[in-house]
């Protein structure tokens, strides 16, 4: 399943990607996030508790930083988690690109595969694909709240 998600934050380009090279700055923007630890230079291991639908989820797994590339503003990560409790799990790659909109406007590109696991898998698409957008959305918003000067 691949979602894309597009938005413009209202602050530069390279304090945009500054703001997301730090790993508790994107913890700090993605809603449910209840804990995150940094393994080594490029991985992190952490939970995520969400709602789909009438279930709860509590996600724990780890995310590796794949890619850092300033010069093209792009990066990716490559993230595994499982609900024990459920018997279900999700593998996920996700890449952003930044595209300056203006001196004072990024535009942030996020696009994110996922493969679900087990029980996880048998929520349906759309119930899901609803949920990643939300999610996508509520991150660009928690961003550029974050870099109000």
């Amino acid at each position: 399943m691949t979602f894309t998600q597009t938005c413009t934050i209202a602050a530069r380009r390279d304090v945009v990607w500054d703001f997301l090279q730090q790993a508790e700055n994107v913890a700090r923007c993605l809603t449910g996030v209840e804990a995150m630890t940094q393994l080594d230079e490029d991985t992190y291991e952490g939970t995520l508790r969400i709602r789909v639908g009438p279930i709860s989820l509590s996600l724990q797994g780890t995310l590796h930083v794949e890619a850092r590339d300033r010069e093209q503003w792009h990066g990716a990560m490559r993230a595994e988690a499982k609900d024990r409790r459920l018997g279900g799990g999700v593998r996920a790659h996700l890449q952003m690109d930044l595209r300056e909109k203006s001196p004072t406007e990024t535009e942030m590109l996020v696009t994110l595969e996922a493969h679900l696991l087990g029980k996880i898998g048998e929520f349906g698409q759309p119930v899901i694909r609803k949920k990643a957008d939300a999610l996508l959305q509520e991150f660009a918003v928690q961003i550029g709240q974050q870099l109000l000067p």
